[in-house]
């Protein structure tokens, strides 16, 4: 009775030990390339005129904004966001307002552009106002990390 009980968990076991391994290997050569910290290359669509670039913007962190339009759809404005160091906030996300945020609550007419990432174009959700506030805003703490006042784009 428990003979062929223990040659069923031996085969079991067996082949397990071999199926399992195998699903490792394959899972790990299945899996996406990471992206390294050392991509320099910006996702912005070509052909593209470079319009602002400024260093200043943000007063709490040193971050480099670059402000571009395609030419062939010149009322399309990105920022691509390059800080001097990481910025170690969990859960970024980029935000678009046409008023200054209050302490650490964003601002009602506050338009979400994306999560934050380094060296991405954002394509900024502009309207008739050309001028406006940039704030990163960090979803882990619910609060306002940063906020740059963006004078009037072209």
């Amino acid at each position: 009775m428990i003979q062929p009980l223990r040659t069923l968990h031996r085969r079991a076991f067996v082949s397990l030990a071999l199926v399992l391994p195998a699903m490792l290997i394959i899972g790990l050569g299945a899996r996406r390339p990471r992206p390294s910290q050392g991509i320099q290359a910006i996702d912005v669509p070509a052909p593209v005129s470079l319009i602002r670039e400024s260093g200043a913007l943000w007063p709490n962190h040193a971050i480099q904004s670059r402000f571009y339009s395609r030419l062939d759809r010149p009322r399309d404005i990105y920022v691509v966001l390059r800080p001097l160091q990481e910025l170690n906030e969990p859960d970024l996300l980029l935000y678009w307002a046409s008023s200054v945020p209050q302490g650490n609550a964003l601002p009602p007419d506050a338009r979400i552009v994306g999560p934050y990432r380094m060296n991405h174009a954002f394509l900024l959700p502009l309207n008739l106002e050309r001028a406006g506030y940039l704030v990163l805003f960090s979803l882990a703490h619910q609060t306002v990390f940063d906020t740059a006042r963006v004078e009037t784009l072209p």
